[in-house]
């Protein structure tokens, strides 16, 4: 408690940007996650798509941002954070606002096209900004209490897409428009997402100590970066963590058809995925100050572990309760490397190129959102249909045998994955981690 009070002044006597930066990421994962995890359903329910069909069309969106990631970071170091944050924060609410308002599969895709900008600008900018507007002392707390904050917009979804999906199960008529349970959510987020450009207005740009005469071209910028090699060692150890994040893509488009397909059109799925983000807003804390000691990588491999086996519990049961089993190990995994990934990304990072590491070390993460989204469909069709029979423990078999493999590399390459942080950010909470 003595340590959680410490870290805790630290955070509250730095600048106030940091915490409008928390009510940006709060909103934004409000907006973000209700739009997430309910376009397969939608796409299915609302426009008639198929399963696979539905998957291919989220994973041609996630395809799309994470392309888009790949520059997004350049961008931001080159423009400023702030002007970089204001861009992709009207963009993602257009977006939203358009798919809102969609009555057709044309405008359900033009909006889902004028997000991508914003989405995949905003976690890698926001990312480089937590570094930012926090010092060696307190950047470790400072992001796990930024992915606190991501996790208590998460919880959010919950009973919004439950609530929503019970009360307004036959739509409702707002301004003359007709909208569906789930066009109500996504008007959710596009509110949210208008409210998220008011407090990007009220940031002011962190003094940033880049090197002196560093080019401010995202193009010059992405050829310094990419010539490092230091840069693609611990991008290839990111890239392993894709197979980890593959769960929780699937968390958000195969769980959700899955739980209704075995439990019943009207199980409260979303509701039961918010003991993720619940039990994160726990663990995340505590999980930082016990750990705080030791280097990030040890600590990301026992939580990416963890993440990877959470699967198998669906895989030996199809039952409710194995469900719970899976979420809660899942989420124990997740509080110990996900915010220490973030942590090590940065301290890495040389300064003034916060942004251009934070997005490149996005993309093999971002890239397990398409490979789910076309995975998804096909597994669900084959494993898991709205009829026929049904074999779906052998589906999350398929899916826990993929994502093992991430730890299992990590470890027996572990003396070629590490990356030591850059020496002028070296810290007793950014240590070596050799």
């Amino acid at each position: 408690m003595s340590t959680l009070r410490e870290d805790l002044h630290g955070l509250l006597t730095g600048p106030r940007d940091l915490w409008i930066l928390y009510g940006v990421k709060l909103l934004e994962s409000i907006a973000y996650f209700t739009v997430y995890t309910l376009l397969a359903i939608y796409l299915t329910s609302d426009l008639g798509y198929d399963d696979t069909a539905a998957g291919s069309i989220t994973g041609t969106w996630l395809t799309a941002i994470s392309l888009v990631v790949f520059g997004a970071g350049f961008v931001a170091d080159g423009i400023g954070i702030r002007r970089a944050l204001l861009i992709a924060a009207i963009s993602a609410a257009v977006g939203r606002g358009l798919l809102a308002f969609a009555n057709t599969s044309d405008a359900v895709f033009v909006g889902l096209a004028a997000s991508v900008w914003g989405i995949a600008c905003l976690k890698p900018t926001m990312n480089a900004a937590v570094r930012a507007y926090t010092t060696p002392a307190t950047v470790s707390f400072g992001f796990s209490l930024y992915y606190v904050v991501m996790n208590i917009g998460g919880v959010t979804q919950g009973p919004i897409i439950s609530g929503f999906r019970k009360w307004f199960a036959q739509g409702a008529t707002l301004w003359g428009h007709d909208f569906s349970s789930s066009q109500l959510v996504f008007l959710v987020g596009f509110v949210v997402s208008c409210l998220n450009i008011g407090l990007v207005l009220l940031l002011r740009d962190p003094v940033v100590s880049a090197p002196a005469g560093a080019t401010k071209n995202p193009f010059r910028i992405a050829a310094e970066v990419l010539k490092v090699r230091t840069f693609w060692t611990f991008l290839a150890f990111v890239a392993l963590l894709t197979f980890v994040r593959l769960i929780f893509q699937h968390a958000h488009l195969t769980w959700p058809k899955y739980t209704l397909r075995e439990f019943g059109d009207t199980f409260p799925f979303a509701t039961y995925w918010s003991l993720n983000p619940a039990l994160i807003i726990f663990l995340t804390p505590l999980a930082t100050i016990f750990t705080r000691q030791y280097p990030p990588f040890p600590v990301i491999v026992i939580g990416a572990f963890l993440s990877a086996i959470s699967v198998f519990a669906m895989a030996f049961s199809t039952t409710i309760a194995a469900s719970v089993v899976f979420i809660v190990i899942l989420s124990i995994g997740e509080a110990l490397w996900s915010p220490r990934l973030y942590e090590y990304t940065a301290t890495i990072a040389p300064r003034g190129r916060e942004s251009s590491y934070m997005g490149l070390s996005e993309v093999p993460l971002f890239l397990a959102k398409p490979v789910v989204g076309f995975m998804s469909g096909a597994l669900l069709t084959r494993y898991c249909p709205a009829s026929g029979p049904v074999d779906s423990q052998r589906m999350w078999l398929i899916i826990g045998l993929m994502t093992i493999a991430a730890p299992v590399t990590m470890l027996v390459f572990r003396r070629f994955l590490v990356t030591r942080p850059a020496a002028s950010e070296a810290s007793p909470t950014a240590a070596s981690p050799a």
